[in-house]
């Protein structure tokens, strides 16, 4: 088996797959566990002339007049010759290297990590198993193969057109024969491998316009444009809409109510507009990635930090409260994204591995998800292969989880999604086993391709699956204005923030709720009300921050409330009748003045 195992991994044929909610392909998983299920697995081709049918031709401004001088092309060679320190610079991203260093992660200590080294995440696992079925998709031109990427493996035109197709080249001489869960034998083709262990991939002119040549999209090269960013991001996960719930193919060609910023009917953006690159580093990373290595973009680049015209509302712009959650109502607006995978339960499709069919493990999908909401400091934890890992009170394994705490003066509320999915874990060293998934797409069996992982990593006795979880940054798919909350769905009308039918959670975030007898002051007074607004409002006109009174609890004080007042109005006499009375009587600041 282990011989079978080293076979194959050198040699995996590549699987363009995605998902979607198709019946027809049910037969297959039927037999296996006797039931029926919500959604399945389906390939969703792109046979469109320009092989995208939402293409955006952008920021193309006709020829660049240097390269209307080009006769032949001769792959990367060819762009190199002119542009090769952009060529070194492309080659040293996290594009290219699929990993980089990790200063937002707290469980390392600025290791240079990603998918090509202890990278694993809840959806495919361990990329570096997957062989063709995730490097088919990404920049470097000769797969995954056993080194570092080189300069000629700078695949320029994967970001530099819209019009470039390529695929990888299969061996008809090479072939894998393995059995199936459904006891069949299946014999499968396996890509085109030079003795470096490089696979081949070749421009696809079935995908591309009729009559075009190499030439022709060598000169017609462009800055990377909403759909050359989601040749791959759109996909990611394995389908349209799947991993990160917040872009999809759709997203080229955008509605104004799917994403204001990238419809052409709205701002008509550019993925680069935010994540700008320098020396061909783009930032962003959310809270499931592990590399940095540029500045992540904010909201504050092109808006200012007090948007709105009223100064109640831009309380919450500079306070603990992210752009996102207010004007990011819902995700997965233009398609559905998968909420959660089960390996156990193998999904037959067969169009998958390039027409050969395969199986997956069932995903559960879902479309205009309202997203949880966690606090957020801009750093993360994000489990790495080799890593220990321990359940939280409930048993879920965490595999990414953002850092943050309520009213620490660092960390924002954001919206993101929950995604679900089970794992192996290695009994003995509480460690994730990486299965070696291309075995599951192949036969089914992902008991079978945990244990092939399991001997790759030396480990050896037992595993246990168990469920595992990964938070993940909702950030795209901006609402229009119009469609922002209104005070009442977080706040009463006494400005309180109460729990349970509102658009937060805010108890759970750790907002305190008051008896309504306090916050209203009816606790002494009938009739009377003072303001919990206004009593705040003051103090932020006078720039006092929250943590200048109180402690890391809402209704906590750093000091008794005589004390605490007094520091600041000590000068006051208060000889007013109605405050000399409340005095008289022994009474406090804040017995009358409550919040």
């Amino acid at each position: 088996m282990k011989t079978l195992c080293i076979a194959l991994f050198l040699c995996m044929l590549s699987c363009n797959i995605a998902y979607a909610s198709d019946q027809t392909h049910h037969s297959k998983a039927d037999a296996i566990r006797g039931g029926s299920y919500q959604n399945t697995l389906s390939i969703q081709e792109d046979d469109t002339p320009n092989g995208n049918g939402n293409t955006n031709r952008n920021n193309n401004n006709g020829t660049i007049e240097a390269h209307a001088s080009i006769t032949e092309y001769t792959g990367p060679a060819t762009c190199i010759s002119c542009h090769d320190e952009e060529a070194h610079d492309a080659l040293n991203s996290v594009h290219m290297q699929w990993k980089g260093p990790t200063p937002e992660l707290t469980n390392t200590d600025g290791e240079w990590l990603g998918k090509a080294f202890k990278g694993i995440n809840t959806f495919c696992t361990y990329a570096m198993t997957s062989k063709g079925a995730c490097f088919s998709c990404h920049v470097r031109a000769d797969g995954n193969a056993p080194h570092p990427p080189e300069l000629a493996d700078v695949d320029c035109l994967m970001c530099h057109s819209e019009i470039y197709q390529r695929k990888f080249v299969h061996d008809p001489e090479n072939t894998e024969t393995v059995e199936n869960i459904l006891g069949e034998t299946m014999t499968y083709v396996i890509e085109l491998l030079d003795e470096d262990g490089n696979s081949t991939t070749v421009p696809d002119f079935d995908k591309m316009p009729e009559g075009i040549d190499m030439v022709d999209v060598a000169r017609n090269v462009h800055l990377p444009t909403r759909y050359t960013c989601l040749r791959c991001h759109a996909s990611a996960g394995g389908g349209d809409w799947t991993k990160r719930g917040d872009m999809g193919r759709s997203t080229a060609n955008a509605p104004v109510e799917e994403d204001v910023h990238l419809s052409p009917e709205g701002a008509n953006l550019h993925c680069i507009n935010c994540h700008s690159a320098s020396k061909h580093k783009i930032g962003g990373r959310g809270i499931d990635l592990r590399q940095t290595e540029a500045t992540d973009p904010t909201c504050q680049t092109c808006h200012s930090s007090t948007p709105h015209g009223s100064s109640a509302l831009n309380r919450h712009a500079e306070g603990q409260v992210s752009c996102q959650v207010c004007h990011i109502r819902t995700f997965a607006k233009g398609g559905s994204t998968e909420m959660s995978r089960d390996w156990l339960i193998p999904v037959w499709n067969p169009a998958f591995c390039s027409g050969q069919g395969g199986f997956v493990g069932e995903e559960i999908r879902a479309s205009n998800v309202t997203p949880e909401y966690v606090w957020f400091n801009g750093t993360s934890y994000v489990y790495n292969i080799g890593e220990t890992i321990e359940p939280d009170e409930h048993g879920i394994y965490h595999m990414a989880k953002a850092n943050g705490a309520a009213f620490d003066g660092k960390s924002s509320i954001v919206p993101i999604k929950r995604h679900r999915s089970i794992m192996p874990l290695h009994d003995e060293s509480n460690e994730i086993v990486p299965p070696a998934i291309m075995w599951m797409f192949m036969t089914g069996r992902f008991e079978d391709a945990v244990t092939i992982g399991m001997d790759e990593e030396g480990m050896t006795g037992s595993y246990s699956i168990i469920e595992a979880e990964a938070e993940m940054l909702i950030t795209h798919g901006v609402d229009q204005k119009e469609e922002a909350p209104k005070c009442n769905e977080c706040h009463d009308n006494s400005g309180h923030t109460p729990d349970g039918s509102a658009m937060l959670p805010l108890t759970t975030l750790g907002y305190h709720t008051l008896p309504d007898s306090v916050k209203t002051c009816t606790l002494c007074h009938e009739e009377k009300r003072l303001s919990w607004q206004a009593t705040h409002k003051v103090h932020r006109e006078e720039r006092i921050a929250c943590t200048s009174c109180h402690t890391s609890e809402p209704t906590g004080l750093i000091s008794k409330p005589g004390i605490l007042c007094s520091s600041c109005h000590e000068r006051k006499s208060w000889e007013d009748e109605s405050h000399k009375k409340h005095l008289e009587k022994g009474l406090v600041c804040i017995d009358c003045h409550t919040f």
